[in-house]
This record gives C-alpha cells, structure tokens and sequence, in this order.
C-alpha cells in the first residue's frame, strides 16, 4: 500500500468510527444508565458531551496513525521513530525554535541575561546566600534527536548557547553533554519516550551537574546519590502527557529508571503549603508536581543541614525526592510566580527565608524569554 491510500483508508475509516461514537457508547451499560439519568433531568449539554465523548475513537485513531509517523494532534506532538513522542510547537514554538537555532535575538537575550544573572549572584551573596546554581532541563529533541522525524534538522546551534556559555557560566549546571553520551548507550533513557520531562534517573544527572556547579563555588557537599549517578533498578509506569494529548496513555508504557541512593527513597519529608501550613501528599515515589503555590518541604535525615529557595518548574518534579534526600529544607516556587511584577516574590522570599542556596531548575525552551529580564534590587 502506498502512502496516498494509507492515508485514504486512514480519513475514510475515521469517519466511520465518527459516525459510530454514540452506537459504542451506548453498548457500555453505565454510560446507558448515566443518559437515561440525564434524559429524565433534561441535562442536553451533559446528554451531548456523553453520547459523543470520543476519547476511545482518538486512542483508536492515534494507535492507528502512530506507525505510519502521523500525529492526530500535531501541534502538541510530534511522532518520532521506535515508539518515541515529541512535543510541538503548541509550547514555546519548540520544534521551530529546534529547526531553527539560536537568531541573533536570541543571542542579546542570552548575554542580557547572564549580565543579570551575574548581578543576581551578587545580591544574594550580600542577603548571605552561600550558592546560586542554574539547572537546566534539556528539550528532549535535543538528548534523543536520533529518534526524530528526518524533517527536523538540529544541525544548528541550541538557543541556549549564549548564555550557557556566556558571562554566567560558572552559575550554569548544564547536564546536556552526559545526558547526550547516554542515550545512544544499551541502558534505560532518561526520558520519558512518551512524556516531555526527564524520569528520575535524568534528574539524577541533573543533579550532579547541580553538586559540580556548587563544589565549583567553594561547597562541597554530601551527597545522597551514588556518584557518579548509577542505577538500582528499573520499573515502568503508563504513558506521560504526550501520550495523554494523543488519548494513549492506558496503552503506553515508559521504562522508570531509580537512581542508586545511600538514603532511603522516598525520602520521609514534611510536605506544607507555604503560609497556610497545609499538609501535603507527594505522588508515586515521593515526587511533587510543579507547585501551583509556595511548597515548603522538610527532610530531618537529609544529607545537608542547608535550607534551598529552589525556583522550578515541572522538570523539578522528577528531581524533587532527589533534592529532598539532599538538603534539609527547601521552599519551592514556580519560576513564573517568582519572577513576575519585577521578581517581587523572590526578592520577599529570599530576605524572609534566608536561605542558604538559591536553586532553579528550568526547562531549556523557556529560556530565551524573560528569566532574569529583571535585575535585582540596587539596595
């Protein structure tokens, strides 16, 4: 079969199944009961939304697509080779922006930044900060760009050269290099194939490019993890968002690499909403979602007495248990809270918490935007 009557058949039994969602729908006996609960309510927004729910059809569809390299949901993700998912330009225009390179726009922005980024190190040493360390969360498209379509060229310079590689750079933890020697090894990746983020055993990596970056400064640290990061063992788990954006998540599996650790994980931490001292509960192997609010989390057996203000986003959920088993206290706060209004909230939680390292962990495309537009108070 050629390509052109792949795609045929393709449109043509979409629309069929189309045609079918209320039929199938209706064989299922609860969702029969919930329409007749609805009908008798007179409820027709919920009657349509239920008789019509297709996200069976889009699985259907997207596992039906996958092995001819079509995406059913292009903007958000781009279908690799082997099974790998890629995300699209519905975020920070990332496949564009990997197509395309570092402009010359992105080169003043990168040496603006780490001009402010120097000035930053500078305050917060004066407010008693002992380190300052810059995480970054590579894209995946450029650690695993051997499973990329053909039609994407990453032949050019990242858009983060310019600043990993600018002004600042003693302040830059950048594990791309060792992220990169692993993935064309025999061993677990770690990325998730079917999710944008990092699993714990990249976090791990993460993480010693964090603890070569403070030692860089003049800390040297216990450290938690094996180093240089190993592996104890390897679980899976169910597909990531790019699966959920295609409806596959139930039929995906991703390999779940754990670090070796000296400490047991996960880690026994105290887990609190910041001012209102609400408990909170970690997920599945003592990881937190990018915090939504101020997250204050406490570890009394951790391997440093250090408190951390660690600015993040959601490439620190992974590496979260990991910076738990490492530092005693760390205050976590989206980037984009911290930094807005002029980087009023960071300013507030660094002269009220007083901490000892001011951590960010940022993913790579986000970038070349407005982190650290902002330079510090002059006071």
């Amino acid at each position: 079969m050629n390509h052109r009557s792949a795609v045929g058949l393709f449109i043509g039994t979409s629309l069929a199944l189309l045609l079918a969602i209320p039929t199938v729908n209706l064989s299922d006996r609860k969702i029969r009961q919930q329409v007749w609960a609805l009908a008798m309510e007179r409820d027709a927004v919920k009657l349509k939304n239920i008789l019509f729910n297709r996200d069976w059809l889009d699985s259907l569809q997207s596992r039906a697509a996958l092995p001819f390299g079509i995406s059913t949901n292009p903007a958000a993700v781009i279908v690799g080779t082997d099974g790998w998912l890629f995300l699209g330009d519905q975020e920070n225009r990332n496949t564009s922006a990997q197509r395309y390179g570092e402009s010359d726009r992105d080169a003043r922005i990168a040496l603006e930044m780490g001009h402010n980024l120097l000035a930053w190190e500078a305050w917060l040493h004066a407010q008693g900060v002992r380190g300052v360390a810059w995480v970054i969360g590579p894209d995946k498209h450029r650690i695993y760009n051997e499973h990329l379509p053909r039609w994407i060229d990453l032949g050019r310079p990242a858009r983060i050269r310019g600043f990993v590689d600018g002004p600042a750079k003693h302040l830059i933890a950048d594990p791309t290099d060792p992220l990169k020697a692993l993935s064309t090894g025999d061993g677990p990746p770690t990325y998730y194939p079917s999710d944008t983020h990092w699993n714990m055993w990249g976090a791990a990596i993460g993480m010693e490019a964090l603890r070569s970056t403070l030692r860089g400064q003049g800390l040297d640290l216990n450290w938690a993890l094996a180093t240089p990061p190993a592996i104890a063992s390897v679980d899976d788990r169910a597909g990531g968002d790019l699966a959920r954006f295609l409806h596959m998540e139930d039929a995906t599996r991703d390999p779940e690499p754990h670090p070796i650790s000296l400490a047991p994980m996960p880690p026994q931490s105290d887990i609190r909403e910041w001012g209102t001292d609400r408990f909170l509960q970690a997920d599945a192997l003592g990881q937190l979602q990018y915090p939504g609010k101020i997250v204050r989390v406490i570890t009394p057996d951790a391997a440093n007495d250090l408190k951390v203000l660690w600015v993040r986003d959601s490439f620190g959920i992974a590496q979260s248990p990991l910076m738990a088993v490492n530092f005693k206290e760390t205050v976590q706060v989206h980037w984009q809270a911290a930094f807005t209004e002029d980087a009023q909230l960071l300013i507030k939680l660094v002269q009220e918490q007083r901490p000892d390292l001011v951590v960010l962990t940022v993913v790579e495309r986000v970038m070349p935007y407005w982190l650290f537009s902002t330079p510090p108070p002059k006071d």
